[in-house]
């Protein structure tokens, strides 16, 4: 079944539209819930896997608003989650090296920053400020509770169901190919530009925006080039697991 050309004024609502909830339940429904008296566990699932879960929901229902049937093989083939040939897995460890490479203890994502940070978007709000340092210290806590295998492991699934397979099927799943129809071969640098813009509410200033664009381009072309979503869940989730698998190596060296 063929799928619809996505031009400039589709792009800019697909993208911004998720933005603007994901602001919403991070910079007011999270602190009034904490402030209600919602523990930091309890916040981070109204914040953050709420518009997360949403955004999931939103996959299907498009998949569903398309005309489609629920069938494996129809779901494969419209979110392009085929089998990884030789050239894709290639493609995937390419991927993964550079998205490692920007991140710390490499300098290059912190050096991008400097560059720019002087030109300030916005504040975050306070609340939003006091409620995500205290989520964990990166060593004996997470979601604001002492750590535990078993909260870590509840943790690392949530954020690949919601966070990555939730994100990747909706941005390179449903929104590249339709966007590849009209754009063409200069679609992953629109599709990238506009994923970084997507995370505006994390973007206080310049210099974090420009900072995105080195991985939300390169996920994007590779998924572009390979015509397939998985390199995207698997850079994804290199990118994503970095803190937890910090804590992991913080507890088995004991310190």
């Amino acid at each position: 079944m063929p799928i619809a050309p996505l031009g400039w004024l589709g792009s800019l609502l697909l993208f911004g539209i998720p933005s603007v909830v994901f602001t919403l339940f991070l910079f007011v429904a999270m602190p009034a819930a904490v402030a209600r008296g919602a523990t930091q566990f309890q916040g981070f699932h109204v914040g953050f896997m709420t518009p997360l879960a949403l955004m999931l929901m939103a996959v299907f229902v498009a998949y569903r608003l398309e005309g489609r049937s629920w069938s494996w093989v129809g779901i494969r083939d419209r979110f392009r989650l085929g089998r990884l040939d030789r050239a894709t897995w290639l493609w995937t460890l390419g991927l993964v090296i550079w998205l490692l490479l920007w991140m710390p203890p490499f300098p290059f994502n912190t050096w991008v920053r400097g560059l720019f940070e002087g030109v300030q978007f916005y504040d975050a709000p306070a609340g939003y400020t006091t409620f995500m340092n205290g989520l964990t210290d990166g060593k004996t806590q997470i979601l604001g509770m002492p750590f535990s295998w078993g909260l870590l492991l509840y943790y690392l699934f949530g954020l690949f169901v919601f966070n990555i397979l939730g994100e990747e099927l909706w941005w390179r799943g449903v929104i590249l190919p339709r966007q590849e129809l009209r754009f063409g071969a200069s679609t992953w640098l629109i599709h990238g530009a506009l994923w970084a813009l997507f995370h505006m509410f994390y973007h206080t200033n310049l210099g974090i925006l420009v900072s995105y664009l080195p991985t939300t381009c390169a996920i994007a072309f590779v998924a572009q080039r390979t015509k397939n979503t998985w390199p995207g869940i698997i850079g994804h989730m290199v990118s994503n697991f970095g803190l937890p698998m910090l804590m992991i190596s913080r507890l088995v060296a004991g310190g």
